[in-house]
C-alpha cells in the first residue's frame, strides 16, 4: 500500500476505493491490481506521492519505552 494525495483541484471519483476523495486530501491506495503484479499507474497529473518521514516510520517500528528504565536526573535546584 502507498499514500498519494489529490492534486488535481477537485474532488475526484475513485472506484477502486469506492469514494470520492477530496482536493489535498491523501488517501491510502494498493500498488497492485487484483492480478498482484500489475502495477497501478496514478495519474501525475491529479496525483502526487506521499512519502512518511523516516522518523515516524523508525518511531512506529521501535517498542513502546519501558517506563521503569526511563531514568530522571535530580538537579541542584530539586535539592540533589
Amino acid at each position: 500500500m502507498s499514500k498519494v494525495k489529490n492534486i488535481s483541484g477537485g474532488p475526484l471519483d475513485v472506484p477502486l476505493l469506492d469514494r470520492i476523495v477530496e482536493a489535498k486530501e491523501v488517501v491510502e491506495v494498493p500498488d497492485v491490481q487484483a492480478d498482484g503484479t500489475s502495477p497501478i499507474v496514478w495519474p501525475p497529473d491529479k496525483w502526487e506521492p506521499v512519502t512518511v518521514p523516516l522518523v515516524a516510520a523508525e518511531e512506529a517500528a521501535l517498542p513502546p519505552p519501558d517506563e521503569a528504565a526511563v531514568t530522571t536526573e535530580t538537579t541542584e535546584e530539586e535539592g540533589a
